[in-house]
């Protein structure tokens, strides 16, 4: 036998399930703000993070600067001065590759993932894209291509 069931007990669960309703919509409410404000306190955590790595990077690369600073102020001996720019440079180098920085190899085969071919030169004498001479470093960082090594690249002469 089917029961049944009186106006009175569905008016009493429609104002129940009304409740559950509003209290889940108030929740979501509540879910929402807060995931918009996590959101904004993880650009916040992301921006001071990019500041402390680059003051960090400053931080290293003020030694570079006073020694650029010595090294201008007593370029009496030319040989001396040219010295002395070979090591900060050395030093330069030395900090950013313990930083991750690496120089990109040139081969002989031209790379477009590494290289980029600032001139081309119709030429038989080698195989076409054969890298005739590197023009710039390039540069990883992290193994990342940051700056590509800029080359002269052989091309086969037009006809």
């Amino acid at each position: 036998m089917a029961t049944r069931i009186t106006k009175k007990e569905l008016e009493e669960k429609v104002k129940e399930l009304e409740e559950r309703l509003k209290e889940m919509e108030e929740y979501a409410k509540r879910l929402k703000a807060e995931y918009e404000n996590f959101k904004e306190e993880v650009a916040r955590e992301k921006q001071e993070i990019i500041k402390n790595a680059s003051e960090y990077i400053v931080s290293k690369l003020i030694p570079i600067l006073d020694d650029f600073e010595r090294a201008l102020k007593h370029r009496r001996n030319d040989e001396t001065f040219v010295k002395g720019v070979e090591m900060i440079y050395k030093r330069l180098l030395n900090i950013l590759e313990n930083e991750g920085l690496s120089k990109i190899e040139v081969g002989e085969k031209f790379d477009p993932f590494e290289h980029e071919a600032v001139e081309k030169i119709e030429t038989e004498d080698v195989e076409e894209y054969t890298v005739l001479e590197k023009i710039e470093d390039g540069y990883k960082f992290h193994g990342r291509v940051i700056k590509p090594a800029k080359v002269k690249v052989a091309v086969k002469p037009r006809k």
